[in-house]
């Protein structure tokens, strides 16, 4: 009766040991790696505040002072347009017509998360803010 507990007992152990293996494909020996590695979803978006001061800004600033972003509104094409929306991906031909946040603004808004690799970007009088490795628009909204 000993023998048969101390045999299950090393069967039951086995098992558990048998059930931890590296498993097929190209992730062998990378387990306890993924494993110890915890991905963290920051939501990045303009709040209520930061949309006021940007409004209340846009209105103050003579057109002539205004960033090139700011100051020619409309004249992308519909095609274009549509594809300024949260979610979706700045085109290529459109990375030349941005221009970044004046200094005087970014001090007045709160700031970005650390680490986000963000930024905020004016184009076609609408405020976004873009991930700079894949160029996805993370939010947008229109100052006027």
């Amino acid at each position: 009766m000993r023998q048969m507990i101390v045999i299950i007992g090393v069967l039951a152990f086995a098992l558990v040991l048998s059930g931890q293996g590296q498993g097929k494909g190209k992730a062998k020996g990378k387990a306890s790696e993924s494993r110890d590695t915890t991905d963290v979803a920051v939501s990045v978006a303009f709040s209520e505040s930061d949309q006021r001061i940007m409004r209340d800004w846009v209105r103050a600033t003579p057109s002539s002072q205004l960033p090139p972003g700011l100051a020619k509104r409309g004249d992308l094409p519909p095609g274009l347009q549509k594809q300024l929306q949260r979610k979706g991906t700045l085109p290529p031909g459109l990375q030349k017509r941005i221009s970044p946040f004046p200094r005087e603004l970014v001090g007045r808004v709160g700031p970005l998360p650390a680490g986000c690799g963000c930024d905020r970007i004016f184009l076609d009088g609408k405020a976004l803010i873009v991930a700079r490795a894949t160029n996805t628009i993370l939010d947008v909204m229109s100052l006027y």
